[in-house]
């Protein structure tokens, strides 16, 4: 449970509530990339302390921190620019690293990461044109590293056979982690983009069926509606109560202890929502829905052979 809530804290930092879904998904990507790297650098700097590489601690350690600090404390990584240049920098500092000991340090791995971490940070029409940039960069370097057989700097104490092994260890299981991290937000986003299609066709379902129901086409804003309705929005409730002003007053003359809860599911089914609609919408076990519309009879003694879509309809 504490880890959830950690996990949440940093996905949903420096996010505004209401933000477009889409738009939500990019950010917390963002989010946990700026995060991690803070993290992946500090323990890069505690490796290199571990075998006796002090500078190196330092100052990697220091970025890390430096970046923990702007992530908790600033929005800066939501520019383009700054992430750009960040990336920049973080293949500068791949190249000096992996041209140290060889190829055989396994440092060049961390190409594949920033590679892969560009593209979901310049995936629009106006930034995509970017990933060119990182690509070239990447190429030039490794093919930089590639001629001087990947030892073109000294570190000191970096030739330790032990160091090279662990290095190498540890470098892998960072780049596997980023790659599940990564693929993880490339699999919902994926997932939220079928969810909001298929919500966009059921949409548009519904409102045809109200219009034709209501004989109107210039009815009030039925699209409005059922939005706030799908995305189990609090306004939903003032806003069914316009649209169908009546709709309140004579179910509580039928049944005057009708609950809020009860009018909610009322108004749902009123548009016509089917009972898997309100579980997904709601986020509710198709069970919970089929229990309280059986408890909506017993409540407004209506008998199970009347149609509960028929019976509001003639309210």
């Amino acid at each position: 449970m504490m880890f959830r809530q950690i996990w949440d804290y940093i996905t949903n930092r420096h996010i505004a509530p209401n933000a477009d879904p889409l738009e939500r998904i990019e950010a917390q990507r963002i989010n946990v990339f700026a995060f991690f790297i803070g993290i992946v650098l500090i323990i890069d700097g505690c490796r290199d302390l571990w075998f006796g590489l002090t500078a190196n601690f330092y100052g990697l350690s220091s970025l890390g921190l430096f970046y923990l600090f702007l992530f908790f404390f600033t929005k800066v990584r939501y520019n383009v620019f700054v992430i750009l240049f960040n990336l920049e920098v973080f293949l500068f500092m791949i190249f000096f690293f992996s041209s140290t000991t060889g190829f055989e340090n396994g440092l060049s791995l961390y190409y594949f990461v920033i590679m892969l971490a560009s593209l979901f940070v310049f995936n629009t029409k106006k930034t995509v044109w970017y990933n060119a940039i990182v690509y070239s960069t990447v190429f030039i370097l490794f093919s930089i590293s590639h001629y001087h057989d990947f030892r073109i700097f000294t570190i000191e104490g970096a030739d330790s056979i032990m160091f090279s092994k662990n290095q190498r260890l540890i470098t892998f299981l960072q780049v596997f982690l980023g790659f599940i991290i990564l693929g993880y937000f490339i699999v919902a986003k994926q997932f939220k983009i079928i969810e909001l299609y298929r919500r966009t066709l059921r949409s548009e379902d519904i409102i045809a069926e109200m219009r034709i129901k209501l004989n109107s086409k210039d009815q009030a804003d039925l699209e409005g509606l059922v939005k706030l309705a799908m995305n189990d929005d609090i306004a939903f409730i003032p806003r069914i109560k316009n649209v169908f002003p009546d709709l309140y007053d004579h179910l509580i003359l039928i049944n005057k202890d009708m609950t809020a809860d009860e009018f909610k599911l009322w108004a749902l089914l009123k548009l016509g929502f089917t009972t898997k609609d309100i579980a997904e919408y709601n986020h509710l076990a198709v069970r919970t829905i089929q229990t309280r519309k059986s408890r909506l009879r017993k409540s407004f003694g209506i008998a199970t052979e009347v149609d509960l879509y028929k019976w509001i309809d003639s309210i």
